[in-house]
């Protein structure tokens, strides 16, 4: 993987398990990389993708499926929107698939000249590699700091990134837009179930490549 969307991406896994689990125990460097917990309200930075105490919330079981769009590389940065949604192992309520409009934004600057290390490519999404970490075992983030991570609220005034629709249609060709522009199901729609996935990309350390 190219060393921006690889940033982008595991600026995005980071946060998300760090909700979880605590900064301290996320991804090596992404503390430094986001810096201590962010204020309540923050513009730039969600205040729980930077907790430093883990939620009390229980993670179910799912598979979480995430489309990188509106990707920019400058000579100091790079940002991009990611767009998700996720479906439950168990039959039930599943609200990311209720209404189409999960998006974020993150956007990283380079602190250094250095660019970090890249993981090596995982070339299977169907099998685990014996190489590979559910979360790297070296510091993705060398080199650069996280400067925004938050969420894309239409509501604000935020655009959601045609990408993300464009996404969201193709996985579910039966939704249509609402008054809102979110895709919603039809009538009767019952949320699709699958077995947790095997984690693709794995996190295939450079230490480890051969």
């Amino acid at each position: 993987m190219q060393r921006g969307p690889e940033l982008v991406r595991a600026t995005y896994e980071a946060a998300d398990y760090t909700r979880f689990v605590g900064q301290a125990h996320s991804f090596p460097g992404y503390p430094a990389a986001v810096g201590g917990p962010a204020r309540h309200g923050d513009p730039d930075k969600e205040e729980f993708f930077t907790w430093l105490e883990p939620d009390e919330d229980e993670q179910i079981p799912l598979t979480n499926f995430v489309h990188i769009t509106a990707y920019e590389e400058t000579g100091t940065g790079i940002g991009a929107t990611l767009c998700s949604y996720n479906l439950h192992a168990a039959p039930g309520t599943n609200l990311s698939v209720e209404g189409l409009n999960v998006a974020f934004q993150v956007e990283l600057e380079r602190t250094t000249d250095h660019p970090g290390q890249p993981s090596v490519p995982d070339a299977d999404a169907a099998e685990r590699d014996a190489r590979a970490h559910r979360v790297p075992t070296w510091n993705v983030f060398e080199g650069w700091k996280i400067t925004k991570l938050r969420y894309l609220r239409r509501l604000n005034g935020d655009v959601i990134p045609q990408g993300c629709t464009d996404w969201w249609q193709q996985q579910f060709p039966a939704f249509a837009p609402n008054a809102s522009g979110h895709l919603v199901p039809p009538a009767g729609f019952e949320p699709p179930t699958m077995p947790v996935a095997v984690q693709y990309p794995e996190w295939i350390g450079p230490a480890n490549s051969e």
